[in-house]
């Protein structure tokens, strides 16, 4: 599933393209690793290595649920769960909150960073630091899947990058196959972290209530940033049967919030009580990853509750915390 990048040519080095897709390895030594990364970059890491570094905070929970929770050594901002789950997280240096602390990074010196493919800019600028530097993309469920490919070659962990991949395939494909027989679709939109903004159709939340089984309202909105504001007049046009609330922690308002404002108390949503925020309090089921696919369990026992019992649910929740991090959680805690 990945895509070919272009090619510049040339010998292998860090700073080198390949034509090949990403998560190939161009060589293996008995020490080395050389595969492309997501940046469509060449580059060289250790088998063996201590320590790893990002500030692209995405990451971590992937690196967790492949068992390299104790070589982080250098993040920008964790959070209680992580914690939980290692609690090693709380004496890392800081290495910059979405931003690379250069400086931070060069006196940590980390066996290996991991940083969006996006900036490789600061890929290379690292990297020049003498630190090999793998890009990497979760923004899409494609590129997710090729994240997991790369990361369980660069930790040496393919056996259980391979076992997430085939979680992942295998609940989307349940969620299609349940989902099929649906004559009347439910429309339903998801804000974000302020009133009127919306997930259109090219992000993550807009694709779950799709996937879902519902029709996501705010999927034809002519917009080029994440999170565009729609505005309340055009949410009340829509009309929509589920309005779905994002859990981020940046959330300025809540359930009660619209249900109790008359502004919105003749939209279906609203009148039906079917306004919801996206679990889990401690672990954003919306959050580009393997557990989205519990996020559109969640939409998908919210709108048709025949199709994804409670206890269902339950089910599907512990699979996931047991296979990712080799345990579960109760309801209470991670609130859903």
């Amino acid at each position: 599933m990945a895509a070919s990048l272009c090619a510049c040519g040339g010998e292998k080095a860090p700073e080198m393209e390949s034509a090949e897709p990403a998560g190939t390895i161009l060589e293996e030594t008995e020490t080395d690793l050389t595969i492309v990364d997501q940046a469509g970059r060449i580059v060289t890491v250790p088998k063996e290595y201590d320590s790893v570094a990002l500030c692209y905070r995405v990451v971590i929970r992937f690196l967790l649920s492949l068992d390299q929770g104790e070589k982080i050594k250098g993040i920008g901002k964790t959070e209680d769960f992580l914690e939980v789950l290692e609690p090693g997280l709380a004496n890392c240096v800081d290495v910059g909150k979405g931003v690379a602390d250069i400086e931070a990074l060069a006196e940590l010196k980390p066996d290996i960073f991991f940083h969006k493919a996006h900036d490789p800019e600061t890929l290379e600028a690292v990297e020049a630091l003498g630190i090999p530097s793998v890009g990497i993309d979760v923004e899409t469920p494609e590129a997710m899947l090729v994240a997991l490919d790369v990361l369980g070659k660069v930790c040496g962990e393919q056996e259980k990058s391979q076992q997430l991949r085939e979680y992942y395939d295998a609940k989307l494909a349940d969620a299609e196959q349940r989902t099929s027989g649906i004559e009347e679709k439910k429309t339903a939109v998801i804000m974000g972290s302020s009133i009127g903004k919306v997930a259109d159709a090219s992000m993550l939340q807009g694709e779950m209530i799709e996937r879902a089984g519902g029709i996501n309202v705010a999927a034809e909105l002519d917009a080029t940033e994440l999170w565009p504001t729609a505005g309340a007049e055009q949410i009340f046009a829509w009309n929509p049967d589920y309005l779905f609330i994002s859990g981020s922690e940046s959330a300025v308002y809540g359930v009660d919030d619209i249900l109790n404002d008359p502004a919105w108390s003749e939209m279906n949503a609203v009148k039906n009580k079917n306004v919801y925020v996206m679990p889990a309090a401690v672990d954003s089921w919306e959050f580009p990853g393997v557990m989205s696919t519990l996020g559109i369990d969640y939409m998908m026992h919210i709108m048709y509750p025949e199709l994804m019992t409670d206890q269902e649910l339950e089910q599907r929740v512990d699979e996931f915390y047991q296979l990712s991090y080799g345990k579960t959680f109760d309801r209470e805690y991670l609130g859903y």
